[in-house]
């Protein structure tokens, strides 16, 4: 996705500084003369909205003092907008935040403390609530988590010969699989695998046992030959004809070739479930299996928290607003929904029945090999520059060795500052 330079993002950041100290948050009445309170709730995902707004409605029956608003703005957007509105002292009193943007949230003190909001933390993976704390303190309740698993045609497969991915595949097997599904002639490749960190080459790397960030974030691993292999495994699909070209993947995505019957596999996150098998395509003839292993198994896993604005006028509402989504009762209600799996544990099971016939218990399950997206200080100004750089490797510049140890160094003057 698109995203504007964390340069730029860093700066209005700080400028906010000031101003959150000053105040902010959403007006504490709804401009009629009550004296209910309107909190404002910021997400970017409409297809997850409608759920949250069924759960607004049982809320606002328990808390008839508070209304909550929302504003759902499109990812490509969203955090242009939050940082605008942060910088106005307009914050939503409630937002989401992921992983990847939650160190620069904490640093920046743009978020409140929620270690008094009232939810069950051991419910909660612990990976999920750490990339969420700084100095013993909660910033965000988790409300989520993806992890990466392969989609896969299964009637390319039968027409193939193959037997279906599962939890046996090595790399080995993935690469044999994927020349054989390959038909160049007709525009069908085997594995869509395009130049992308999150469910691509990242998942390779920790699957080689190595990491894009070394020395508790404080320095790149991309000059670690465990990382370079990794980063070389995932290119070798491209590199030997079995991935669709990176030119053809301009303007398109992995899940778009896959219920396009373009190609046979695709590595895709738990939030493309409600987009991919809601298609009569995909849900006649696409399914999902572990990612396969290589030294050892992992995936890449995200998770999205409800936070609070340190300047909202309206903390007391907010905190109330925020144990609300994360009890039990809601998390089940998102999971029977089906868009997205619930962070509180035992919820999932209702996500999964939600397509019986698929086998999506492998996003659960990978939670115990999940590794949470890097999320320490600048790692997303080194993440920004990854395709720029290793892109050099994919056209045949460089090799993905140089392009790699390349990478490095300007990830490493970014980390450094």
């Amino acid at each position: 996705m698109k995203r504007k330079s964390w340069a730029v993002a860093l700066a209005v950041l700080l400028l906010s500084l000031v101003l959150v100290a000053c105040g902010g948050g959403s007006s504490s009445d709804d401009g009629s003369g009550s004296d209910q309170k309107v909190i404002t709730y910021a997400l970017w995902d409409k297809e997850q909205a409608p759920v949250y707004q069924e759960i607004a409605k049982d809320f606002e029956k328990e808390n008839p003092d508070v209304k909550v608003k929302f504003e759902i703005t499109p990812f490509a957007q969203y955090f242009t907008k939050l940082e605008t509105a942060i910088t106005g002292k307009n914050a939503p009193d409630v937002f989401w935040v992921n992983i990847p943007r939650a160190p620069d949230y904490i640093n920046n003190g743009v978020l409140m403390p929620v270690d008094d909001v009232k939810f069950d933390k051991d419910k909660i993976p612990e990976q999920y609530l750490k990339a969420y704390s700084k100095d013993g303190k909660l910033y965000g309740v988790p409300k989520d988590f993806d992890t990466n698993a392969l989609f896969y045609n299964k009637k390319m497969f039968d027409d193939a010969g193959i037997s279906y991915p599962d939890d046996t595949w090595t790399w080995a097997t993935w690469q044999d699989a994927a020349k054989k599904l390959t038909k160049a002639d007709e525009n069908i490749y085997g594995l869509a695998a395009p130049l992308t960190w999150q469910g691509g080459y990242y998942d390779t790397i920790y699957q080689n046992e190595g990491s894009p960030f070394v020395d508790k974030g404080k320095k790149s691993g991309f000059s670690d030959q465990a990382t370079i292999d990794g980063v070389d495994f995932w290119y070798s699909f491209t590199k030997n004809g079995s991935a669709t070209p990176l030119k053809d993947m301009a303007g398109t995505t992995g899940s778009e070739l896959l219920l396009n019957g373009r190609v046979a596999m695709s590595i895709e996150g738990s939030y493309m479930v409600p987009v991919i098998f809601k298609e009569k395509y995909g849900k006649d003839n696409i399914d999902v299996a572990p990612l396969p292993k290589g030294k050892t198994r992992a995936t890449t896993s995200n998770s999205l928290a409800n936070v609070i604005s340190a300047g909202t006028k309206n903390e007391d509402a907010a905190k109330r607003w925020v144990a609300f989504l994360s009890t039990k009762e809601a998390s089940e209600k998102v999971a029977e929904s089906g868009v997205v799996i619930p962070a509180y544990q035992g919820a999932a099971d209702a996500w999964i029945n939600a397509y019986p016939d698929k086998n999506l218990k492998v996003f659960t399950e990978a939670v115990d090999y999940a590794v949470p997206l890097p999320n320490t200080k600048n790692s997303s100004a080194a993440i920004a520059i990854e395709s720029d750089v290793l892109s050099k490797a994919w056209t045949g510049e460089e090799s993905i060795e140089a392009a790699c140890k390349e990478l490095a160094d300007k990830a490493n003057a970014l980390l450094n500052k």
